[in-house]
């Protein structure tokens, strides 16, 4: 038996020579390695690749101005001040939503234009109003029995 441990002790103190050797080699690999990763390997190559990256584009020549056409004259818009008076006679609540005012005798659903392009909306609540929202915006609230005056700049025709 002595013979068999002499021989695993000599086979371990050469597998661990041998790879103290590949150990000493790899500097030297390392450095044969660093030859090939270079991507050029001339001067000229060099040189080549660096005029042909900062090579500007082809100079975009200007293009002709082309002629605008002249602008239109601007058609000034004008605007008279509008008063119509609306008459609240009388609001009709519905379970299903669609209220019902009468303005100057004529019955107008919930959301719906009057002749002038303002729109009706009643508002329910405690206190039950109507609001008129006059075409530029401006709102106006009344209740059954009032009359409103109801103001707003309307364009003319030039």
């Amino acid at each position: 038996m002595p013979s068999n441990r002499l021989t695993t002790r000599l086979t371990t103190r050469l597998i661990t020579c041998r790879s103290l050797g590949l150990l000493a080699l790899l500097p030297a690999m390392a450095l044969a390695a660093g030859d090939l990763t270079t991507l050029f390997t001339t001067p000229q190559e060099r040189q080549l690749i660096n005029a042909n990256r900062y090579k500007s584009e082809e100079v975009k020549r200007p293009q002709p101005v082309q002629d605008e056409p002249e602008p239109s004259p601007v058609q000034v818009l004008l605007r008279e001040e509008v008063t119509v008076e609306y008459r609240i006679s009388g609001i009709s609540l519905s379970g299903d939503g669609m209220h019902t005012v009468w303005i100057n005798a004529n019955a107008y659903e919930d959301g719906e234009q009057l002749d002038d392009s303002s729109r009706v909306k009643v508002i329910a609540g405690n206190d039950v109003k109507v609001r008129i929202t006059a075409p530029d915006g401006k709102q106006y609230f009344g209740t059954s029995g009032e009359t409103l005056a109801v103001t707003y700049m309307a364009p003319i025709d030039n």
